[in-house]
């Protein structure tokens, strides 16, 4: 096996482990991507060479306790302690649970304690009532805090009876000396207990963790290309894990820059970082690099002394005179918070910087198809501006294939072969008719399906989706190879989860993947969703089985579309991969599909009952877009807004010229109009291109929260 066919095996290793990962439920504490690191995880993961592994887009909190969040053994090195500093995600550290240390009763009084009040990832608007010590158990957000439902850290640790035992009381005898007068002398006993401060001494700390970020990397290459790019940003960036397969590393003579910003190959690389340390290296098939990224803006402050832990040191709300001294401790927070994220944005913009169309650790010689290969087929990618995307979930049947072998397979066929189409469950779409007549056509259908085992039929697009549900219509197909099939129904695979598409009468892109794939990220623990133009239902569906979201109702106009979301509920019961609690069957009980003009459904639901609503409506001809009226969309809009919670978020998606982006200000502009004229305000979270509609024209999405 050559060079070449080792980095294309490495390579689909790689994106299958990707999908893989990506396909995981969030097991942090929200269960949600923090809505400030949405944007950079998402330009990321729409790169072929990357996936993110773990993120924080910065936050601030009070704590009691040693100030460390892992719970080992104090002093131990056991896998679970390694991982987390290396920030491998929640799912690779859940494999390794059962090799840990057993604690015992004796063990037990070294480990640690930390508990954390008032998480927040915004600013503090209300510092008299953030710092006011005195109702830190009473007053979960202290009127700024995370508004979303969350879990404790300690949630998980399996069935070890010592550890329960010990936390329960730790948590029970910090909690009085947090609400009682803790000016009464504590007893003797008490000074000295697990070799920690004694429970009736425990002073509360201010924290601030600025941005972190976790990125797993296909190459070497790659790897230095995002380190050098992060850098300008954030100081702190390095290669912190990594394992060089065979595969990848024979013949691999890749120059990269490695910590100390110089040029090496990848053994001096290895032993710059850390040689032969068996414990930084990942295991697996493939290779794999793990870059960390984080940010240099921390905090850690104590707000009480351990005598007196209700009486602040710095803001006594009962003293009218300390306010300013909160004000003071809010300014040191907030501050931190701007720069920080001004620090993502540039490092959002020097990753968008990166060319669309090229992989920097592809040499001539390799793929230029999407190496998941899911939903997008390409022969000669680098003379067009179709984006990548992926698409599926199997990568076992995808067509990869090198530049010049694809294209010179293509040329010596003499068959108008075009450069891409899409791939829909097991039906090729090519998204016009070839020239030639009927025996040329169906010569260019049975090319693509000898190309692609996976593909059955190859049918070409006939008309154009100008109906209100965007659908292509009874005539709106070709077939072009393969046996007969009317109507054209599919079943399409997403990370794992199964959708039905009549594509005769409903509308499907597979190449928007990764935008529902961003917007599940979204979802957070216990979240109330609604999701109107559900169409085939596969954001819905994959909301339901990716998340922990109490309930996903999908609202949808067209029968054929709302019938195929039914059989997808159906197949989605008896699906084990679901990632949710209680896999398909809980996900499938969570989904619940209403059929029906969305402007008679909408009034009928709650108000205030949804603590986000998706929107992916489809483009309403001539009053979308830049030279539209502006208003498409605005009475679904009125009728939705109301729906929603104070500080629930709205995904809503317009359509905007080339030269709008990337602030969209004219669909920002309608969205506060709306929320103005309802007595709400909002702020703009995160604005995304989708994917392109025509020349020039791009489908967004605005990312949005209202407050009441």
């Amino acid at each position: 096996m050559n060079k070449y066919s080792n980095k294309s095996q490495s390579h689909q290793q790689f994106a299958q482990r990707k999908i893989v990962v990506l396909s995981k439920r969030d097991k942090s504490s929200a269960g949600r991507i923090d809505p400030r690191a949405v944007s950079i995880c998402s330009v990321i993961n729409s790169r072929n060479e990357y996936y993110t592994t773990s993120s924080c887009s910065g936050r601030c909190f009070l704590y009691v306790g040693d100030g460390i969040k892992s719970w080992h053994k104090a002093g131990s090195n056991n896998k679970r302690s390694v991982m987390e500093r290396e920030g491998v995600q929640d799912s690779s550290v859940a494999e390794i649970d059962n090799e840990l240390d057993e604690v015992t009763p004796e063990s037990s009084k070294k480990m640690g304690f930390f508990q954390r009040f008032r998480v927040s990832h915004e600013k503090i608007t209300d510092p008299t009532r953030y710092f006011n010590l005195l109702t830190l158990m009473t007053d979960d957000t202290g009127g700024c805090g995370d508004p979303i439902p969350s879990v404790g850290q300690f949630e998980n640790f399996g069935n070890n009876a010592a550890f329960r035992e010990m936390l329960e009381k730790k948590i029970v005898n910090v909690a009085p000396s947090l609400q009682h007068d803790s000016n009464a002398e504590a007893p003797a006993q008490q000074k000295e207990e697990n070799g920690h401060q004694s429970d009736t001494e425990t002073p509360i700390w201010l924290r601030y963790e600025p941005f972190i970020l976790h990125v797993m990397c296909r190459s070497l290459k790659s790897a230095s290309v995002l380190m050098s790019l992060a850098r300008p940003s954030f100081k702190n960036v390095g290669l912190t894990s990594w394992n060089s397969s065979e595969s990848s590393h024979e013949d691999d003579e890749i120059d990269v820059i490695n910590n100390f910003g110089e040029v090496n190959d990848a053994d001096d690389v290895t032993n710059r970082i850390g040689g032969n340390d068996k414990s930084r290296q990942l295991k697996g098939r493939g290779a794999k690099y793990l870059v960390a990224i984080w940010g240099d803006e921390g905090l850690d402050m104590p707000l009480s002394l351990p005598s007196s832990p209700r009486r602040g040191l710095f803001y006594n709300p009962e003293n009218d005179s300390e306010a300013s001294n909160a004000e003071w401790l809010a300014q040191l927070v907030n501050e931190r918070h701007v720069r920080n994220w001004k620090k993502i944005e540039r490092f959002v913009d020097a990753v968008k910087s990166m060319d669309e169309r090229k992989e920097v650790d592809v040499d001539s010689y390799e793929s230029v198809q999407d190496e998941a290969g899911f939903g997008l087929e390409r022969f000669e990618g680098d003379s067009n501006n179709e984006e990548h995307e992926y698409l599926d979930g199997d990568i076992t049947n995808s067509h990869i294939c090198t530049r010049h072998s694809a294209k010179n397979a293509r040329l010596a066929s003499g068959l108008p072969i075009p450069r891409s189409y899409d791939v829909i469950g097991d039906v090729a779409v090519l998204n016009s008719v070839p020239e030639g007549d009927e025996e040329v056509l169906r010569k260019v259908g049975e090319w693509i399906l000898n190309k692609n085992r996976a593909i059955k039929i190859c049918v070409a697009r006939t008309s154009s989706l100008s109906t209100t549900d965007r659908s292509p219509g009874e005539l709106g197909f070709l077939q072009l190879a393969g046996p007969p099939r009317d109507p054209i129904v599919t079943s399409h695979y997403e990370y794992g989860i199964k959708c039905v598409i009549d594509l005769h009468h409903t509308f499907f892109s597979p190449r928007m993947a990764p935008e529902r794939l961003r917007l599940s990220q979204q979802v957070a623990r216990g979240e109330r969703v609604l999701v109107v133009f559900a169409g085939v239902g596969m954001e819905a569906l994959l909301v339901a089985a990716r998340t922990e979201a109490s309930a996903v109702v999908a609202v949808e106009k067209n029968a054929v579309a709302a019938e195929c979301l039914r059989r997808a509920k159906r197949m989605l019961e008896r699906n084990k991969t679901a990632t949710c609690p209680g896999s398909g069957k809980g996900a499938a009980e969570r989904l619940h599909i209403m059929e029906g003009d969305a402007l008679d459904i909408l009034p009928t639901l709650d108000a205030e009952s949804y603590d986000r609503i998706i929107a992916p409506r489809p483009k309403e001809g001539a009053l979308d877009g830049d030279l539209g009226a502006g208003e498409a969309g605005a009475e679904f809009l009125l009728a939705m807004l109301p729906l929603l919670k104070s500080k629930g978020e709205m995904h809503w998606y317009d359509f905007a010229a080339d030269h709008e982006l990337p602030r969209c200000d004219r669909t920002s502009q309608t969205l506060q109009s709306a929320c103005q004229s309802l007595g709400f305000r909002m702020e703009v979270i995160n604005v995304s291109k989708v994917g392109s509609v025509a020349k020039r024209q791009f489908r967004v999405c605005v990312d949005f929260r209202i407050i009441r």
